[in-house]
């Protein structure tokens, strides 16, 4: 049941943002065309960091539904509590659980602050035509990090090693990608 909900609730927050980077010439986008692409960086981080909340929310409540199911929550919870120990099965599903969200809590907060303090220096860049390009590497690494870290709950939650640590390094490099642009960008302002 924890498994299946954190992977349908991480389909919905994928397509959610699959609608939001549509194609810039449709006619129908929300975004208007003369949209500078520091604007769209700034707009970008916030869905982003929205969607990426949405994700860490939804792992927290995961963790809780498999610490009542596995009779560890909090000795005051006696209304969500079943008897601790009774399911083998369901005490491994609450410690995986609680290892995605202290690898979030390691990763997510961290990356959140690299990716506001890159777009504050970026916007105020003075060189259109570095900010443009700072903007859109700026746009790619962030929504990188957060599908990686929507995919890195994912293959945590069914177990599937190599994938998780592909894209828990994919996330880190972008990580690392997004403070390195944003130090650059520093030394834009004037």
């Amino acid at each position: 049941h924890y498994r299946n909900t954190i992977c349908q609730t991480s389909i919905h927050i994928i397509t959610i943002a699959a609608l939001y980077h549509v194609d810039p010439h449709h006619t129908n986008h929300p975004v208007p065309f003369d949209m500078s692409l520091h604007l769209m960086a700034i707009r970008s981080t916030a869905v982003l960091s929205v969607l990426l909340w949405t994700k860490v929310v939804a792992t927290n409540l995961g963790l809780g539904g498999a610490k009542a199911e596995a009779g560890t929550r909090a000795p005051e919870d006696t209304y969500q509590k079943k008897q601790e120990g009774d399911n083998p099965e369901a005490v491994a599903t609450a410690d995986r659980a609680q290892r995605m969200v202290n690898n979030d809590l390691e990763n997510i907060p961290y990356t959140m602050v690299l990716a506001w303090g890159a777009m504050f220096c970026i916007y105020f860049g003075n060189d259109k035509d570095v900010r443009d390009a700072q903007s859109l590497a700026h746009i790619v690494m962030f929504t990188a990090f957060v599908v990686a870290r929507i995919a890195h709950s994912i293959t945590y939650a069914l177990g599937i090693s190599m994938a998780r640590s592909l894209v828990w390094i994919i996330g880190i490099l972008c990580s690392f990608g997004i403070a390195v642009n944003g130090a650059i960008a520093a030394f834009q302002i004037e």
